[in-house]
């Protein structure tokens, strides 16, 4: 029986094996040399190995073999090495060491004892525009790409390489695209890469950075066609927004938010991390369209220097943050920074939260003062006493889920679920003589969230105490909530 006979699952499996087999007796690294040799003078120069091979190259090497047998196995290494393309715009301008193009003949090189090198001028943008023309010139290569990543070009003009290389790729389902498309790109050609060749886009993913000043000044880059705005920019197919990274150069808002909201009412997972230019109103924007079928929110508006949360806003309307959230029926995991909380977040026991839940809030509700008065530690007891009942609720279910509720209020982190306080309580202990915290232990979290200290001079800060002692110093004065 030939082996093309088999049925393709197994032969797809047989050729996968053999696939991972030469990855791993492949060409893992590529060399670098310690200095750019310059002219007129004599240097000893020395070679390193620079990195790893990056993993679609292993794939492509790896399948270098097995696209030579027939057409068959050829449609599928090509599947297989271009399923993910990711292209990434080269950081030096030159190359210095003198290395063969092809990996395999990197054993060859290390044999050599005195590595040579010149310094040769490489565009940077060459792997984008040599991507576009390989895309354009074969489109059986270009249906074989599912998922696409673009790293490091945000100017107008490779926006519109970009847009080129995208639209070649019939079967695209994923895309990681800079920010700038959002404003150098027209309404038709986002409704193209919205919709392709009759396969939408499922997963759209969005990269925020700081433009040079160079960049920044540039009249090209300064363009805007308000994309947005047109009923072109479809977002109805769409499964997965996330937006990343942070920038002051044309930044994404609340207006861009409450525009994709209008059409993307089908989200199952909205992703919003680093980004300080985002309101709650956005985010809410798109949690109110995707209602019924969100699945993962993640709002992190994380500062650039550490894992500070900057307040995230506050609601244009009356509307009850904590209701809007318990009303999402598929909604399971949840990490979110909201203006206040109240025990009514955690009020529906019939929600599918389960896993790590994150809750960053500047307030209670209904205290929005930020006073510590009677009224707002009952207002904390109860948030925290609601919190238990939901995570026994969680676990008492039909369907059994563990759910751990960290709560971030007034420079402490709370863990209903285990009755702990985590924060800095040395002018507390002072406050109270001594006397107080009467146990403490010491704590794994720290003052940037659940990631640790992120100083090395803060070590030994933040203590572990127990939640009813923690609330009876907060009666007596010794600890306060003030927002």
């Amino acid at each position: 029986m030939h082996i093309n006979s088999f049925p393709y699952e197994i032969l797809s499996q047989i050729l996968s094996a053999a696939t991972q087999l030469n990855e791993r007796d492949g060409v893992t690294f590529t060399f670098g040399l310690s200095q750019a040799p310059l002219p007129a003078q004599k240097a000893s120069l020395q070679r390193y190995v620079r990195g790893p091979v990056p993993p679609e190259m292993l794939k492509w090497d790896a399948t270098a073999s097995i696209r030579l047998v027939c057409w068959e196995w050829h449609e599928w290494a090509l599947e297989y090495a271009m399923k993910d393309i990711y292209i990434r715009r080269w950081k030096g301008s030159e190359r210095w060491a003198e290395i063969s193009q092809r990996r395999e003949k990197y054993g060859l090189y290390e044999l050599i004892e005195k590595p040579s090198g010149t310094a040769v001028y490489r565009d940077p943008f060459c792997s984008l525009t040599r991507t576009v023309k390989l895309l354009r010139k074969y489109p059986g290569v270009a249906s074989k790409i599912r998922r696409m990543w673009f790293d490091g070009f945000y100017v107008s003009e490779t926006d519109l390489q970009i847009f080129d290389a995208v639209r070649s790729c019939s079967n695209l389902t994923s895309v990681s695209l800079p920010w700038t498309t959002l404003r150098h790109l027209g309404a038709q050609e986002w409704g193209r890469l919205l919709h392709g060749n009759g396969n939408p886009l499922q997963s759209l993913e969005l990269l925020a950075v700081d433009l040079t000043a160079k960049q920044s000044e540039d009249p090209k880059n300064r363009v805007n066609f308000h994309p947005l705005n047109s009923d072109l920019a479809d977002f109805s197919q769409l499964r997965k927004l996330k937006i990343f990274g942070d920038s002051t150069f044309m930044p994404i808002n609340d207006q861009d938010l409450q525009a994709i909201a209008r059409t993307a009412t089908r989200l199952e997972e909205f992703h919003l991390t680093c980004l300080s230019t985002i309101s709650i109103d956005g985010v809410m924007a798109i949690v109110k369209s995707s209602q019924s079928t969100l699945n993962v929110l993640e709002h992190s508006p994380r500062s650039n220097d550490g894992f500070f949360h900057p307040h995230p806003g506050s609601l244009s309307d009356s509307e009850h943050i904590c209701t809007v959230l318990t009303n999402c029926p598929r909604l399971e995991t949840v990490s979110l920074s909201v203006p206040s909380m109240c025990s009514a977040l955690f009020s529906n026991e019939n929600v599918r939260w389960a896993g790590d839940l994150q809750v960053r809030a500047a307030r209670l509700c209904g205290h929005e003062d930020g006073r510590s008065t009677f009224a707002a530690q009952d207002s904390l007891q109860q948030l925290l006493d609601q919190a238990r009942r939901l995570v026994s609720a969680r676990a008492n279910s039909h369907i059994p889920k563990d759910l751990y509720i960290e709560l971030f209020f007034a420079d402490f982190i709370f863990e209903p679920h285990v009755n702990a306080v985590h924060g800095d309580f040395q002018l507390a202990g002072l406050a109270s003589g001594g006397s107080w915290p009467a146990t403490r232990a010491l704590s794994r979290k720290g003052p940037y969230g659940t990631t640790g200290l992120y100083g090395k001079d803060e070590e030994g800060l933040f203590e572990r105490v127990d939640e009813e002692e923690f609330i009876q110093g907060v009666k007596k004065h010794w600890v306060s909530i003030s927002a």
